[in-house]
């Protein structure tokens, strides 16, 4: 690698790293879906009495719950003072304007009263915000909304609490059917085995590096990456309701983080590892923000939003963590020693006359 090319790669790699900080930075803030990892167990036991086509389930680690409605009749959702707050049916999903559930549970913890319209009392004023036959809410009733672990789970937080019974209530016609459940707290893993296999795998990218090895070690290491990343987010993709478009915004640095990955392989392929450096570099990044450190509340929590195995979806984020630091440094590394020598100065050689 010339000096021309070396310091070029060392100025995108920079840019890279600042980008991804930069962006990824948004994306820890968030769960997929806003969905956030918990030691809360939302469960759905029974609804009684049964009605065919009627159906009730518990979504989004208990954010949401969701009801499809394939009958010919209405079936109402009741909010916090029994009043009509949903509306399932043949012409569509509608919610009452008048309900102080419709605004009490635009947020998980509501901090703001309901206005003034709001009136449990009132004639309801159904408003039509879908023309499907399912709807999913937030409901306050369902999920755990302290700020602190109850005094039971703070006493002993390595055993199954259960923390609270909770029930639904809906109308179909003249009929009243009770949905109810528990909330459980489920104690979390230890974290420290997916911390040594983090911590283990970038120690030893970094040693192959050093070695002759560096390039198979930094390619291997990266296509691992790759997959590893690519398997997480087809594990969060349908772990939530939340939009197809809602989901692919919040993949975006992962799935940037894959293709940088995979044009990096080629580069290495057609063009050798040292041109390779400053992509590999980028795409391990990317990947160590948005696919490891984003998630990494995924391994000290007992209830995660994946469709995978939990202990192989807190893997996949120890593989990115580690894998991508280990891959990262191992390019610097590399990069470096490409800048240092190509600024070497070359020995002048002897003008023959």
């Amino acid at each position: 690698m010339t000096r021309r090319p070396a310091r070029v790669g060392i100025v995108l790699a920079l840019a890279g790293f600042l980008l991804t900080v930069v962006l990824a930075s948004p994306a820890a803030a968030h769960g997929v879906g806003g969905v956030q990892p918990r030691n809360y167990e939302t469960t759905l036991l029974r609804v009684s009495p049964r009605v065919p086509g009627v159906e009730l389930s518990v979504v989004d680690l208990g954010d949401r719950l969701s009801l499809t409605n394939h009958t010919d009749r209405d079936v109402v959702v009741l909010g916090y003072d029994n009043e009509p707050y949903l509306r399932v049916g043949p012409r569509g999903v509608f919610e009452n304007r008048r309900s102080p559930a419709t605004y009490l549970n635009t947020s998980l913890v509501p901090t703001q009263r309901p206005p003034k319209i709001a009136d449990s009392s009132a004639v309801p004023e159904w408003r039509k915000v879908s023309s499907g036959a399912t709807v999913n809410w937030h409901d306050h009733r369902a999920h755990y909304m302290g700020s602190d672990d109850p005094p039971a789970v703070q006493r002993d937080p390595s055993t199954r609490h259960l923390v609270d019974r909770w029930a639904v209530e809906l109308r179909a016609g003249d009929r009243t059917i009770r949905a109810s459940g528990e909330l459980v707290y489920v104690p979390p893993p230890s974290v420290w085995p997916f911390v040594a296999v983090a911590v283990g795998l970038a120690l030893a990218v970094v040693l192959l590096s050093r070695t002759t090895r560096w390039r198979a070690a930094l390619a291997i290491g990266l296509a691992v990456m790759v997959v590893s990343d690519l398997l997480h987010v087809i594990g969060l993709w349908d772990a939530t309701t939340a939009s197809t478009v809602s989901k692919l915004a919040e993949s975006t640095y992962s799935l940037v983080g894959v293709a940088l990955g995979v044009v990096a392989l080629l580069w290495m392929w057609r063009r050798g590892a040292d041109a390779a450096m400053p992509l590999v570099l980028i795409a391990a990044i990317f990947v160590f923000f948005a696919g490891g450190l984003a998630d990494v509340s995924t391994i000290g929590h007992s209830q995660i939003p994946t469709t995978l195995p939990p202990t192989l979806a807190r893997l996949l984020v120890c593989l990115n963590l580690g894998l991508g630091a280990g891959v990262a440094v191992g390019a610097a590394l590399h990069l470096r020693k490409a800048v240092r020598d190509a600024a070497r100065p070359r020995p002048r050689v002897p003008v023959t006359s």
